[in-house]
């Protein structure tokens, strides 16, 4: 083999390194990166997933309106942390606009439970529901979170209330973004 020839045949496999290379480093990159848990998978929700999953039976579930629901779970006694997740849920149902037929906020009710909602304001559509059946089955739930819960009856996701109304605002603000994403993609209610 002559020199040039030589040089050739370097070449070209020089040539067959880099173009394997150009395939090769991406995977590997892609690979050390999901390995190494440096990537988080994206997610739409603002709210927090109910894990274990949450489904009412259905005798509970024809106990609510049959819509979509931002439900709270009434506590023994409705402090300021109660008084605040109902005023939000109160006023996220005016927030939807001409999605508002299709979702009922809802203060669940149980033994042990506050017998009444506290003043809310006059144009709330707070309904207050006594279902012992789903104030026990969401009773695992933190306490003045807000609640969706499908019209099929499954508790979807859970937000924060808190005794600070700056804070349970805010939370809202994400439940109203995760409520109008589910009313979009719905078939049902």
């Amino acid at each position: 083999m002559t020199p040039e020839e030589k040089k050739v045949k370097r070449k070209s496999q020089r040539v067959l390194i880099i173009v394997a290379l150009i395939f090769i480093l991406p995977l590997a990159a892609a690979k050390l990166v999901l390995s190494m848990g440096w990537y988080e998978t994206g997610v739409s929700n603002k709210g927090n997933l109910v894990t274990p999953a949450i489904q009412l039976s259905e005798a509970d579930n024809a106990a609510l309106p049959d819509k979509w629901r931002i439900a709270y779970r009434m506590p023994a006694e409705c402090g300021t942390a109660c008084v605040n997740s109902l005023y939000v849920a109160s006023q996220l149902h005016h927030a939807l606009g001409r999605q508002q037929e299709r979702v009922q906020p809802i203060a669940i009710t149980g033994s042990g439970s506050a017998p009444g909602l506290p003043e809310l304001p006059a144009d709330s559509t707070m309904l207050l529901v006594n279902a012992e059946g789903v104030h026990e089955a969401l009773e695992n739930l933190p306490e003045h979170a807000l609640l969706i819960i499908d019209p099929v009856g499954s508790v979807v996701l859970w937000y924060a209330g808190s005794e600070d109304r700056k804070d349970t605002v805010m939370n809202g603000r994400d439940l109203l973004s995760d409520l109008q994403k589910l009313l979009k993609l719905s078939r049902v209610g």
